[in-house]
């Protein structure tokens, strides 16, 4: 299920069902679309984000200290890229922050929009592939997914230009992701911390659990690299 009721989230964050309207209405909390009935529909992989804001302390960075930490986890020199200032924020941050904490400072950098696909592998042909599509990046047991579509747009590519050309139809409850490409100069390939944090934002658990082993075994080697 990609989409809960309001009752249904408030059961599962144990919250009341007016504090879930209130979030969704007022404080933008979750992604949610509403029926003609007037009842919400809230996206369940706001709900897991939110969950992991409950239990993690900060704000998100802003998108380009997101992409240079990420770069860093990644063995990319992100400091060619980015400011010095910029770069030295990113490493504050890998030093100070847990996995959990990392994958929702680095959240905000893009936005995942929602699609069906006539046809999945034409659909993912030309992304960038980043979740369970690229999961072989990461050391973890889990296998690549080719049912589902998870992906960064090329560069340049605005994401309704590629949907017509992939055949792809925008839907809320829809199980394909199209990643907005903010990195610095465009993301080309995968990263293994960039597909390790969306998968940490996951709402299925074993996704979840392997993004955010994979974020701390990153996080683990870096700091090994660059306390000597």
């Amino acid at each position: 299920m990609s989409e809960l009721t309001v009752a249904q989230t408030a059961k599962r964050l144990g919250i009341g069902e007016r504090q879930v309207r209130n979030l969704v209405a007022h404080a933008g909390a979750f992604t949610a679309r509403q029926l003609a009935s007037g009842e919400w529909l809230i996206d369940t992989d706001s709900i897991a984000r939110f969950e992991l804001r409950r239990r993690a302390a900060g704000r998100p960075l802003r998108p380009d200290t997101a992409w240079a930490l990420l770069y860093e986890l990644s063995g990319v020199d992100s400091a060619t890229l980015l400011s010095k200032s910029t770069y030295w924020r990113a490493e504050n941050r890998i030093r100070d922050l847990s996995p959990v904490e990392l994958a929702i400072a680095v959240g905000g950098r893009t936005i995942a929009h929602r699609y069906r696909s006539a046809n999945t592998v034409k659909a993912q042909a030309d992304l960038v592939p980043t979740g369970r599509a690229a999961s072989d990046r990461i050391g973890s047991d889990l296998l690549p997914d080719d049912r589902r579509v998870r992906g960064y747009l090329p560069a340049g590519v605005s994401r309704f230009d590629y949907a017509r050309t992939h055949f792809m139809v925008e839907d809320p409850s829809g199980q394909d992701l199209l990643y907005e490409n903010t990195a610095p100069g465009g993301l080309t390939a995968p990263l293994p911390a960039v597909v390790a944090a969306d998968l940490a934002l996951s709402t299925d658990t074993r996704e979840r659990s392997a993004g955010l082993a994979a974020l701390g075994a990153l996080k683990d080697q870096w700091l090994h690299e660059h306390t000597r």
